[in-house]
């Protein structure tokens, strides 16, 4: 029997805890955590634990702690193993690079509300984008590992990678934040619209006053960017360019359904549901017998409060168009 190369996880959280899942039946994974219940749950669950000086012979070793503590992180680590490759999940790129010997900087794109190792799961970076940020032979052994979680690899410089982050992350972030403190009061016709697009504001206030300080200039750049837009629409408002104002915003929809199919990583199907108890599972059932694998779903009200639609995501076009049939031949609209 071939012995399996070791990798190691310093961080046992949701991310981290989820990697050593994700890897374990192709690597030996080792794990530490500064946390003692989270070494035994990890010791049961997860992973064997081990201390950051037993890591030397790992292939590569993924530092996952928090984006406040990482620069530090780094450097400690990179003194403990001088000659192991290190890579990070951190959401900010730039800040990492250079940090140490041998660094490769990631980014999955992943992530659940809820975190800790009690919340990993296995099948987390299925289907998700992992930013990688080295072009070298250590950026390949990194993509390699990073292969067996399900994710997809995408390669950027640290630079791109904190620019898009700006402006399809952290930006949006701020504006949930002040959309919310723009609202004085929490009325009940607050809907789903608004609950929506401000569901990002219960984020920790933490993490993102370090992400935004981590990335200040490329935050600040697309923030001018959006508030010359809001300028844009409250003059058009303002003087009363309606059918401007209509193009404008038939513009914006157009270029937001062009996102449909790489907003969530798939191919989007519509389906409109039904009122009626155990429809949810009914259509997900049908799907499910036809063998045809879903990597995403939500449900999309139609309107206030109201039962709307399901949005079902599929890995290939050809998935999507199959699900699209048998739906229609059970008697929905799916589009």
């Amino acid at each position: 029997m071939v012995k399996k190369q070791r990798v190691g996880v310093i961080g046992l959280g949701l991310i981290g805890g989820s990697i050593a899942l994700a890897l374990k039946d192709e690597y030996e994974v080792c794990g530490y955590d500064v946390d003692a219940r989270t070494r035994e749950y990890a010791a049961e669950h997860v992973c064997k634990p081990c201390e950051i000086s037993e890591m030397r012979d790992c292939v590569a070793v993924f530092v996952c702690v928090p984006l406040w503590c990482m620069s530090e992180s780094l450097k400690t680590v990179s003194e403990l193993l001088p000659n192991v490759l290190l890579t990070d999940v951190g959401s900010v790129k730039t800040p990492f690079a250079g940090i140490c010997k041998r660094y490769v900087g990631g980014h999955p794109m992943a992530g659940v509300e809820r975190g800790g190792i009690r919340s990993a799961k296995r099948n987390l970076f299925k289907d998700a984008y992992w930013v990688i940020t080295d072009g070298g032979a250590d950026g390949a052994t990194v993509e390699d590992i990073v292969s067996h979680t399900g994710a997809t690899v995408v390669r950027m410089t640290a630079k791109e990678h904190d620019i898009a982050v700006a402006r399809y992350s952290h930006v949006p972030h701020a504006a949930a934040y002040a959309l919310v403190n723009a609202s004085s009061d929490t009325a009940p016709i607050a809907g789903s619209g608004f609950l929506d697009t401000t569901r990002i504001a219960q984020s920790d206030e933490k993490f993102w006053t370090e992400v935004f300080a981590l990335n200040g200039d490329n935050v600040a750049r697309e923030l001018d960017a959006l508030i010359c837009e809001l300028e844009n629409i409250k003059g058009m408002v303002k003087r009363r360019e309606y059918p401007a104002l209509s193009e404008y915003l038939r513009g914006a929809r157009q270029k937001r359904e062009a996102l449909n199919r790489v907003d969530m990583g798939g191919e989007a199907l519509y389906v409109d549901l039904i009122d009626r108890v155990g429809e949810f599972e009914r259509v997900t059932g049908i799907i499910s017998k036809a063998k045809i694998n879903m990597i995403n779903i939500a449900l999309v009200p139609s309107r206030e409060g109201a039962l709307g639609a399901l949005r079902l995501e599929f890995s290939t076009q050809a998935d999507k168009a199959a699900a699209e049939r048998v739906l229609k031949e059970r008697g929905y609209a799916a589009k």
